[in-house]
C-alpha cells in the first residue's frame, strides 16, 4: 500500500448526538421556543454536594435528567464539565451548567454574566478546562 492511501485517524466526538447548545458550542437564547428553564446560583465555584435535591421522576425534563445523571457518573447535582452559554435577557450572556434536575436542568452563575457571547464562551471554556468531568478513553 502506498503512503498516501493510508487512512487518517479522526478524533472522535463522543457527544455528536447532543445539540450544539447543550455542548456549549452555541448560546441558548431566552426567546428560543422550548428553551430549558434555569435558576441562578451565586458562584461558579461550588461543590456538587451543595445542590442535592430529591429527583422528581415525573418532572417535565425527567428523561433529560436521567441522561445527565449518566453523563455525570451516576451522581446527582451539577454535571461536571458541562458548561453552557445562555442569554437570559437581550444583550446579556450568562455561563451556566447543566444539572441533574428534572424540573430545572440549568444553573446560571450570577458572577459569570457578560455583555457578549464570545466573552461568555471563553469563560465557559476556562471552567470546562478547570473541571473537565468524565473523560472517554476509547
Amino acid at each position: 500500500m502506498r503512503e498516501e492511501e493510508k487512512e487518517v485517524e479522526l478524533e472522535r466526538d463522543h457527544y455528536w448526538w447532543l445539540h450544539p447548545a447543550l455542548r456549549g458550542q452555541e448560546s441558548m437564547g431566552s426567546n428560543v421556543e422550548g428553551a430549558l428553564p434555569w435558576q441562578w446560583e451565586e458562584t461558579a465555584e461550588f461543590g456538587s454536594t451543595e445542590h442535592l435535591e430529591t429527583i422528581d421522576p415525573s418532572g417535565p425534563y425527567a428523561d433529560f435528567a436521567k441522561l445527565l445523571y449518566k453523563l455525570n457518573g451516576y451522581k446527582p447535582g451539577p454535571v461536571t464539565g458541562w458548561y453552557i452559554v445562555l442569554s437570559p435577557k437581550k444583550g446579556q450572556y450568562a455561563v451556566g451548567q447543566l444539572c441533574v434536575d428534572p424540573n430545572v436542568p440549568v444553573i446560571l452563575f450570577k458572577d459569570r454574566v457578560f455583555a457578549t457571547e464570545s466573552e461568555a464562551r471563553e469563560a465557559a471554556t476556562l471552567l470546562k478546562q478547570a473541571h473537565p468531568g468524565l473523560i472517554h478513553t476509547s
